[in-house]
Formats: C-alpha cells, structure tokens, sequence
C-alpha cells in the first residue's frame, strides 16, 4: 500500500498490491508537467514499471475505469472497465499500463474536471487509483 504525488500535475496515485515506479500525464509524445489541456485533444495517464500483478500462465489480466465529472462532480463520462473484452496481456508487456482520455462535447473552455482512472488485477486483488484534475483550454 501507499501513495505518490506529482507536485507538478497534482496527480496522486494510491495503490494496493500493485505499484507503479513512476505516474506520468503525456499528450503528443511529452510528459507534461501541467494538467491544461486544450479542448479536443488527447492525453496518457502512464503507470509505468509496475510490479505486483498477479501472473497465471505466463499472463496478467488487467481492468481499467475511467470516471469523469465536472466541478459540480456531475457525471461527463463513466466506463466501468475499458479493457473488457480485451484484457489479457504477456507478462513481459504488462509492465506499463495507460488509459487514453479524450476531451471535447459536453466540455467547456475554462472548466475544470475531475479525473479518476483505476487500474485493478483481474487475477489478484491489486489496483492503482490515479486522481487529478484538468482545465480544458482553447488551443495554445
């Protein structure tokens, strides 16, 4: 168990059974070190160099949440696993787990939102839980 904090993006992560090395926010191949984004792009949430998942058969099952609200914590989007369906990995592969975000329509310029994305192993009992928030921007 614990926690790691990003003092420059605000991202915290808490983890049990699973830990990642290193937490990143990326958009167009950069690590950022804000959460400004501008409306309709799209940015990584990157848990790198995890260890801890739970390995049957030379593989790792992994889910994936993604809960969005808005500053009044009104629901903008909720999907209870992203990798249904689709959630088996090598071993050897699994070491960096991502959930790629979209923004855009219902978002607005100048608002803030809150973002959950919960990593969990399918085999044992681990999950990563990264919260921050975003500011959607007009484009630079």
């Amino acid at each position: 168990k614990g926690i790691k904090k990003d003092f420059n993006t605000g991202v915290t992560s808490s983890y049990t059974n699973m830990e990642p090395e290193k937490v990143m926010l990326v958009m167009n191949d950069e690590i950022l070190n804000h959460t400004d984004i501008p409306l309709g792009e799209t940015f990584l949430v990157v848990n790198d160099k995890i260890k801890g998942m739970t390995v049957k058969d030379g593989k790792v099952s992994v889910g994936c949440t993604l809960n969005i609200t808005d500053a009044q914590g009104n629901p903008i989007l909720q999907d209870k696993d992203l990798f249904a369906g689709n959630d088996l990995f090598e071993e050897r592969e699994a070491r960096m787990l991502k959930c790629s975000i979209n923004t855009g329509a219902p978002m607005k310029w100048e608002e803030k939102y809150n973002v959950a994305v919960t990593f969990w192993d399918k085999y044992g009992d681990g999950k990563i839980e990264n919260k921050f928030s975003i500011k959607c921007i007009d484009i630079p």
